[in-house]
């Protein structure tokens, strides 16, 4: 029964966190709506495919008799988990080069902070319990604010260009293979209730501005702190990096001298910084 009372907690944690990120964000309006669909698909159905696949890997592996460990065709449940999270996220100032008829670059890019939410899933070795692999989908909101930039070179005669306001939305999918270690083992988590932990892996992120999109491969890495209240049920707080290189925004509108506008490529690194804090359910 208790089992049965920590799946549903979870479940309704997780359901919680889904309606929760998406009630919050605003809305970019897409302009690939052709491929939307597609695209935003992606890190749900890996995250899901990935937890179907595991489920089934558990349920039919090779029988496990009491004296079974350590012969041929032995293989261990080792340690599955899946899991919900929620933070905030920052993103570094950046340099946009906008590239279009009139080129100029533009320091000193703000993003303000935003929100961030997701579901992941993983695994630990059953023979090396230190290591295992996660994926993980998550998706977040962020707001480029109306703002006054500087221009170098110049346009028109002017250093002073606006920026008006957008909503940039980020999805983000990632594969991370893990290390942990366990303190404060107990009888009934012989590992450890305290798992420091650390990853790191690719990732694909997909970043809706109001104009149009774009998709790039990133380098995820994360760093937490996983403490386990029984043998399923534990909670988790990690900081997470999230590195993108020449990110490309087409019609990207810039104004300057009152006269002018453009609405060229705008090229950029995308660093983003989060905090986030969750549950996850170990069998």
């Amino acid at each position: 029964m208790g089992k049965v009372r920590g799946k549903q907690w979870l479940a309704i944690m997780i359901l919680s966190i889904l309606c929760w990120t998406a009630g919050s964000m605003d809305q970019p309006v897409w302009a690939n709506t052709g491929d939307t669909l597609v695209i935003t698909a992606v890190p749900i159905a890996a995250v899901l495919g990935t937890a179907a696949a595991g489920y089934w890997y558990y349920k039919n592996r090779y029988a496990q008799p009491a004296d079974a460990r350590g012969r041929l065709g032995y293989r261990g449940p080792g340690e599955f988990f899946v899991g919900g999270f929620l933070g905030g996220s920052l993103v570094q100032n950046a340099t946009w080069d906008y590239r279009g008829t009139l080129g100029t670059h533009v320091p000193d890019m703000k993003i303000d902070p935003g929100i961030t939410g997701g579901l992941k899933v993983g695994y630990f070795f059953e023979s090396l319990p230190i290591f295992g692999i996660e994926a993980e989908g998550s998706i977040g909101s962020q707001t480029q604010p109306s703002q006054t930039v500087r221009l170098n070179p110049s346009l028109l005669n002017t250093t002073v260009g606006q920026v008006k306001r957008q909503s940039l939305l980020v999805w983000t999918m990632a594969f991370h293979f893990l290390a942990r270690y366990g303190f404060l083992a107990t009888p009934e988590v012989p590992f450890g209730r305290l798992q420091p932990y650390v990853g790191i892996g690719p990732g694909l992120v997909m970043l809706y501005a109001e104009a149009d999109s774009a998709k790039n491969f990133s380098l995820e890495v994360e760093a937490g702190l996983r403490y386990l209240f029984s043998k399923n049920i534990g909670m988790f707080v990690a900081y997470k990096l999230s590195q993108q290189w020449a990110v490309e925004l087409e019609a990207q509108q810039l104004f300057f001298a009152n006269t002018g506008t453009t609405a060229p490529k705008a090229v950029f690194d995308f660093t983003r910084h989060q905090a986030i804090v969750g549950l996850s359910y170990h069998f």
